[in-house]
């Protein structure tokens, strides 16, 4: 199966969650777009889409929320799974946050969708981030909470779901 996975990653964390569901899919055919550089790919010869966005503040990206306007038609015939990176701790605000990423006639449609854990890695951010992070989450390191178990059940259902 040809695979696309579309994704905005800011400081690199959501781009580490697609490295590794691309692993995990092992002889699946994929290819990579960050909306952040390639901002219009073609995905009409992929079988299956694979959509991450990064969620900040309980926002998810914007890139990803004009992508998924400008291509509804197309994604309607994919086969299609859904993802976001936060640091939300608690599950019902993860939940809250994955749901509201996405448009409903895509999480209907979605084979698989899941709240994948995040970073907060300092060395990327601006002082302003900086001092937003620390404020609200109370740390001024580095940490990292990608859901590695949650990546594999994501592409365990992407693979084996009908």
């Amino acid at each position: 199966m040809r695979t696309a996975i579309i994704y905005v990653s800011k400081h690199g964390t959501t781009e580490k969650a697609v490295r590794k569901i691309a692993e995990k899919l092992g002889n699946h055919e994929v290819s990579f777009f960050n909306l952040k550089t390639d901002k219009n790919p073609d995905i009409t010869p992929f079988d299956g889409i694979i959509l991450g966005t990064p969620v900040y503040a309980g926002t998810p990206s914007k890139r990803m929320q004009t992508f998924i306007k400008n291509h509804a038609e197309i994604l309607t015939a994919k086969r299609i799974g859904l993802f976001v990176c936060g640091m939300e701790l608690n599950r019902e605000k993860q939940q809250q946050e994955l749901e509201n990423a996405y448009p409903l006639s895509l999480k209907e449609q979605a084979i698989t969708k899941h709240f994948l854990g995040g970073e907060f890695i300092f060395e990327k951010m601006n002082f302003f981030e900086r001092a937003i992070i620390k404020r609200i989450a109370k740390t001024d390191k580095s940490v990292s909470r990608i859901d590695e178990d949650g990546i594999g059940k994501f592409v365990t259902d992407f693979i084996e779901q009908k």
